[in-house]
């Protein structure tokens, strides 16, 4: 019996040991496949490089799903793809190393802006997706920043290669594409922009989208304020202006700061009309003031046609109802345009509660005329606004409307926060004495009446124009009476 036990106990051992000898041979053979083929447990990520097509096609997908493909590259496939990595080196080298043409796609005259929108919808709103996909990626597989990650400058010349390409394509074709939503506008609103802006937009545009990716958000405080500024209230002529300006800028007076990315989007919103001499000077001081503030921003000027009483509180219905259709603004800034600001401190933003701006007006020796005032400039975030239905449409001719607006703030629940009053101060051009309205005590007192019922849910408006000058979006449009 002993013997038997013994023998099955070797027996037990040499077949052990045969089982570790054919393992370790397997594990060997299997250590020394060719790197094309896949191991068994480990993890396939997918290579970050790829062409400028790939690239293009990625960050102008932003409802596509981006997520790391984490699954096991099949042999095939896989072998192929290295080739084509190869090849696709060679020809990105070969693409950086030639020379390009200048983008000239912003400077072509009368486009619609539909059209303009298609070049400048991925510099606009893409980036943030690209970017914050990017981000995104990095936070959940850390091992994708290695040395086969693509680089922020590689990515931008990629993009300009493909920007670029798709522009010679559309101007060897000596055609104009307009998109179907241009097709089905309705036949009085002639949208265009006017080709005098200045040059270099596009590679401004792929500056941007760079500084997105690497997530160079500027600082609350901008660093290069100087307190009180010098206000330039000399007459000069708008294309004067736009000749030392314009080059900063994106067509229809829209600016994105270059050294990082823009916090607050600020659509500043001006009811104009027969302010031909003032309009100059205010552009003049006002692009550079908020150049310094470090926000994105873009500046509308809403004309009223000729035939009625003004309506200011009607434009800025219209100015924010136009503004939002060309961008998602955070932020809206009403602005006289016979109001400049005398101290770069008073930051162009929106607080948790609407603000009111010009608090210290030199005519009024810089003093707060009474404490509900919310006239001149004030600051609303686009919820505020629609929060509390917008401006009064019933207030015809000077007065009245930003009072209304006052009461309705209150209203609501909001308060009115004001900057301290030696930094809110306003210089005021001389103009001569509006109209007054004689009925603008009785709206006000009857106003709380109306509040649901007038304001951007009542407004009425017809469409001229809306053009993208170098300096500004002009709006204009006819407001008739008879719908008050």
């Amino acid at each position: 019996m002993a013997s038997c036990s013994r023998a099955h106990a070797i027996n037990a051992v040499l077949v052990a040991g045969f089982l570790l000898i054919l393992l370790n041979l397997l594990g060997s053979r299997w250590d020394s496949a060719p790197i094309g083929l896949p191991r068994m447990g480990t993890t396939q990520w997918p290579k970050r490089t790829r062409t400028s097509s790939d690239r293009f096609v990625q960050v102008h997908a932003p409802h596509q799903n981006r997520s790391i493909d984490s699954k096991n590259i099949s042999s095939n496939d896989n072998g192929s793809h290295q080739r084509e990595l190869h090849a696709n080196h060679d020809s990105i080298y070969n693409n950086q190393s030639a020379p390009r043409q200048p983008n000239k796609s912003l400077n072509n005259n009368d486009i619609p802006v539909n059209q303009l929108s298609k070049s400048q919808k991925f510099n606009e709103s893409q980036p943030t997706t690209a970017g914050n996909s990017s981000s995104s990626s990095n936070d959940t597989n850390p091992s994708l920043s290695s040395k086969n990650s693509t680089s922020i400058s590689d990515y931008s010349e990629n993009l300009v290669e493909v920007v670029s390409s798709k522009e010679q394509v559309a101007n060897s074709s000596g055609k104009k594409i307009v998109p179907e939503a241009q097709r089905q506008q309705q036949p009085n609103e002639t949208i265009q922009t006017d080709g005098s802006g200045g040059g270099g937009n596009g590679t401004r545009l792929i500056d941007s989208l760079v500084r997105k990716l690497a997530g160079n958000s500027c600082p609350p405080i901008p660093p290069n304020l100087d307190g009180p500024v010098e206000v330039d209230a000399t007459f000069e002529t708008l294309s004067s202006v736009e000749q030392k300006l314009a080059t900063k800028l994106l067509p229809g007076g829209h600016y994105i700061p270059r050294e990082c990315t823009a916090h607050d989007r600020v659509a500043v919103i001006v009811p104009y009309r027969d302010r031909e001499q003032h309009l100059p000077v205010f552009l003049k001081n006002l692009h550079p003031f908020l150049m310094k503030q470090q926000i994105e921003y873009g500046i509308y000027i809403v004309e009223q046609a000729a035939g009625s009483q003004f309506n200011r509180a009607s434009l800025m219905n219209v100015g924010f109802a136009e503004a939002m259709k060309q961008k998602n603004w955070d932020c809206m800034v009403f602005h006289d345009v016979d109001l400049l600001p005398m101290d770069d401190r008073n930051l162009y933003t929106c607080p948790d509660q609407p603000r009111h701006m010009s608090v210290a007006v030199d005519t009024f020796g810089f003093k707060l005329p009474y404490s509900t005032i919310f006239g001149g400039v004030s600051a609303m975030t686009a919820k505020q606004f629609r929060t509390v239905n917008g401006f009064s449409n019933s207030f015809w001719g000077w007065g009245g409307e930003d009072d209304d607006m006052s009461n309705r703030l209150k209203h609501v629940g909001f308060h009115i926060a004001r900057y301290p009053i030696n930094i809110a101060r306003y210089t005021m051009l001389s103009h001569k004495k509006e109209k007054a309205n004689p009925k603008r005590y009785e709206k006000l007192v009857t106003g709380a009446k109306r509040f649901d019922s007038d304001g951007l849910n009542s407004l009425h408006y017809k469409l001229i124009n809306l053009i993208r000058k170098p300096l500004f979006t002009w709006v204009h449009v006819e407001i008739s009476q008879e719908n008050s």
